[in-house]
């Protein structure tokens, strides 16, 4: 595990001090974002009030995430700053990490480079206090790292699999850890027995706890809404954003690599360019947070070539990227941590918390509509806490606009379109309510009552 030793030099007692800093600065910057977090925040008050993902309400991930939240909210008290504290925690030990790992592979220098090249990637700097589940899971799959370098397999076996229990998008990166174990001859065998066995009991375990709907809802739900889903949205618009700089990196450093026939340094360069093609091309949306687990090894790389290439061309151009990665992404930077941009959220939140009582329910686009339930304790509608409309469509719309019909929420969230582009809801809305009130932002809302 991590030992003294570990806390015991100039470099680590400087990063130690960079990420207490970065925690405080980033405490004051906290503040609601367009993104999913806000649903997960939302469901684990939900658990902490007693009801169960799966069975009370559609959950589409595995549970650790939320139940990780609910317990935080138990001990700490139900907050939303409380509920973004995790990912800010987390994304903290996710470079300390990083660090750790590239000083036992290279040195103390390298591994204090590394962690800094991360804190600065848009990547870091924009998402690195927003909850989407990706940073606990990266946590752990660097954890699992850090313990197969430390010959600790079994237990590196057991860390892995909770990481998949927070998002199974993990297990895309296992045969990256059995090449690694590879490479270093370490015994495979002992990762993969410890990995198995408590994938095996962990599963039952949630059936058990669960049921088949466990089983339907994030497995099933996940193969299937690829093909059913009919929602306008750019397929991987975020990753060409802001990933975009990082595909030549990893690539300046993969022909390095290959060069200076450095397998290890061969296998982090190319952890990013096959892990996101199999994520590009196996999902049906992508959003830039799945490609987080490829950054940290891919920094490892660029880290590694800066190190052992003496072209100063190489070098030159890997800083280059780097600042340009920067540059071209500043508005992506300021939009999820400029505060500015959560005004439209308070301004929701406000209007119906005026305008309802305690009996009356909401429905509408989830990211607004869950904030708005955390923060005035107004319930979702049917217990729809994800009505976005890939689930929506899923569970078939004729069901869900029965249940609206028979609950009768309010006020109905629209954002910039998103239910009015699908005929069973546009007709619903319309039938019903009528528009109330317009909120400006980025994206604009729109508060329909009930007629």
């Amino acid at each position: 595990m991590i030992g003294f030793d570990d806390f015991s030099n100039k470099f680590t007692n400087i990063l130690i001090l960079i990420l207490i800093v970065s925690v405080i600065i980033r405490l004051f910057f906290l503040h609601p974002t367009f993104s999913d977090e806000n649903f997960y925040i939302n469901v684990g008050k939900t658990i902490l009030e007693g009801k169960t993902p799966y069975k009370d309400f559609f959950f589409a991930h595995p549970p650790l995430q939320v139940y990780t939240l609910a317990i935080l909210f138990k001990v700490f008290g139900i907050s939303f700053l409380v509920g973004k504290s995790l990912t800010l925690i987390t994304s903290s030990l996710c470079v300390f990490l990083l660090y750790l790992i590239t000083k036992e592979l290279y040195d103390e220098r390298s591994g204090f480079i590394v962690a800094i090249i991360f804190i600065i990637t848009p990547a870091f700097l924009a998402f690195s206090t927003m909850g989407h589940g990706m940073w606990e899971t990266t946590f752990l799959i660097l954890l699992s790292t850090y313990l197969l370098i430390k010959n600790k397999l079994k237990l590196a076996g057991i860390v892995f699999v909770v990481a998949v229990l927070f998002r199974y998008l993990a297990i895309v990166y296992l045969p990256f850890l059995i090449v690694f174990l590879y490479i270093r001859k370490q015994k495979i065998k002992n990762f993969l027995i410890s990995f198995f066995m408590t994938s095996l009991l962990s599963g039952l375990l949630l059936l058990s706890v669960f049921g088949r709907t466990y089983i339907d809802q994030t497995v099933f739900y996940q193969m299937f809404s690829k093909v059913i889903l009919n929602v306008s949205e750019t397929q991987g618009m975020q990753y060409w954003g802001i990933g975009f700089f990082f595909l030549f990196l990893a690539l300046i450093s993969a022909f390095v690599a290959y060069m200076k026939k450095d397998r290890i340094l061969l296998l982090f360069a190319t952890i990013p360019l096959i892990a996101d093609i199999i994520i590009l091309l196996g999902l049906r949306l992508v959003y830039y947070h799945y490609f987080l687990i490829s950054l940290v090894f891919c920094v490892i790389a660029i880290d590694r070539v800066l190190t052992v290439s003496k072209d100063w061309i190489v070098r030159f151009a890997i800083l280059v990227i780097l600042l340009l990665s920067i540059t071209s992404n500043i508005r992506t930077i300021d939009y999820y941590i400029n505060p500015s941009h959560a005004e439209k959220f308070y301004s929701t939140a406000e209007y119906i918390m005026n305008n309802t009582s305690e009996e009356d329910a909401i429905f509408g686009e989830p990211v607004m509509t869950n904030y708005v339930s955390f923060v005035t304790g107004r319930r979702i509608s049917s217990d729809y806490p994800d009505s976005y409309l890939r689930h929506l469509i899923f569970e078939g719309e004729d069901k869900i606009i029965h249940n609206l019909n028979e609950d009768k929420p309010k006020f109905f969230i629209e954002m910039e379109g998103y239910y009015l582009s699908n005929s069973y809801f546009k007709d619903f809305v319309l039938d019903n309510y009528r528009l109330e009130k317009n909120i400006e932002g980025a994206p604009n809302y729109s508060i329909y009552v009930m007629k």
